[in-house]
């Protein structure tokens, strides 16, 4: 069976980590079928579960990647050469025209993060066809009719910012570090990154931790993509300690919304597996279990959710037991005190007075009704906070 290591043999570029992340990235959820050796190139053969194709070629020559997939209505190129510059192409069908992106990513050795190859510029320029330039622009096409691969030809070989409709441009680069002669080295703005919208400096919105894939977390944020990788990034919007307009700032602008009235909505299918991801991941790092849909206002709610009092006793039960709340609470109490005593190996002593509203009544505690009545006018008030205590101190406590 042919496996990815063959394919690495051949290529030195595959040997670098960053590009070879990059290449297992595309080509994810895809077999390798087929390796054929020609005069100086190598061409690969990669295909999933519903039939999808990926092709690669490699240049022995020139030490250089290409590589084709195609979808319906999507077809994708990218091309990584010698001197570590990533360009990849997508054009994608809609109803009522064409989207055209050019992604180009530089890479480049860090001093910082211990002489890596590192993302150091991210460039995306993204051109709006709708389906009249289109014929217009192509010789009288006729839209319905031509292939995708037709217009994948001639789009690209196009001076297209002047022709299409829309046209946008986002970057993020590491921030640039200029030695002085005393060895110091300074920045020109107060952030990890330079980050620019149509023009505009939008740094201070994706001001995020200073990691080496930092561009990556900020491309994603600002398309409103969520992933293990920036799922900090995301409850840092939580906690006040990054603005939301950095989620899906692309939005937020107005940009998908000018995009879809000239070209229509993306034919590709929503994707269920990652409403399940997000689910579950707002749920374990937010507490949110809510209803949740793929859109801006929706996915924001969610991420600026916040737990009551109640809730977050419920999540400190559920951290420290090891089961989910509702569990605990169909237990008897005998079940719950036997875990509980299991989880902190203390015994639970039992207590048999009656309560009221929380209070505990016997022979050598009877309280008037207005003593009653204040006492649960402090529980209300400050209860939850003592639950929270006395839950914590006794699950921790050994």
């Amino acid at each position: 069976m042919i496996n990815l290591d063959q394919v690495y043999e051949y290529s030195q570029l595959l040997k670098i980590e960053c590009i070879k992340k990059e290449v297992e990235e595309f080509i994810k959820g895809f077999t390798i079928k087929d390796i054929k050796l020609q005069k100086g190139t190598v061409e690969c053969l990669f295909e999933n579960n519903n039939g999808e194709t990926i092709y690669l070629d490699i240049s022995l020559k020139e030490n250089v990647l290409i590589f084709l997939k195609k979808k319906d209505n999507l077809i994708e190129y990218v091309k990584i050469d010698n001197n570590l510059l990533l360009v990849h192409e997508i054009i994608e069908k809609r109803p009522n025209g064409i989207i055209y992106s050019i992604i180009k990513k530089m890479f480049d050795i860090s001093n910082k993060f211990k002489n890596a190859y590192v993302l150091v510029d991210l460039v995306e320029q993204r051109f709006v066809f709708s389906r009249e330039t289109l014929e217009l622009f192509l010789n009288n096409c006729d839209f319905d009719n031509t292939k995708l691969s037709v217009y994948s030809l001639k789009i690209r070989k196009k001076e297209n910012k002047v022709q299409c409709d829309y046209f946008t441009e986002f970057s993020t680069h590491m921030n640039n570090y200029a030695a002085l002669k005393t060895g110091r080295k300074i920045k020109d703005n107060i952030y990890p990154t330079k980050t620019y919208l149509n023009g505009d400096e939008v740094s201070a919105i994706f001001d995020i931790n200073d990691g080496e894939d930092r561009l990556y977390r900020i491309y994603d944020l600002y398309n409103g993509i969520i992933n293990p990788r920036n799922e900090n990034e995301i409850c840092a919007i939580n906690l006040g300690l990054l603005t939301p307009d950095s989620y899906n700032l692309k939005a937020l602008r107005g940009i998908t919304k000018m995009e879809d009235s000239i070209v229509g909505k993306s034919l590709i299918n929503e994707d269920e597996k990652y409403l399940k991801y997000l689910k579950e991941m707002l749920y374990k790092r937010i507490g949110f279990k809510g209803n949740l849909e793929l859109n801006r206002d929706s996915i924001l709610s969610a991420i600026t959710y916040k737990m009551s009092s109640s809730e977050l006793v419920k999540r400190q039960i559920e951290e420290k037991l090891g089961i989910s709340y509702d569990e605990f609470e169909k237990m008897d109490y005998y079940e719950q005190r036997k875990l509980i005593e299991e989880k902190t190996g203390k015994k639970v002593k039992l207590d048999y007075r009656l309560h009221i509203d929380g209070i505990p009544i016997d022979e050598d505690h009877i309280m008037t009704i207005n003593q009653v009545d204040r006492r649960i006018d402090e529980l209300t008030a400050t209860g939850p906070k003592k639950i929270i205590k006395k839950l914590l101190n006794s699950l921790t406590k050994k």
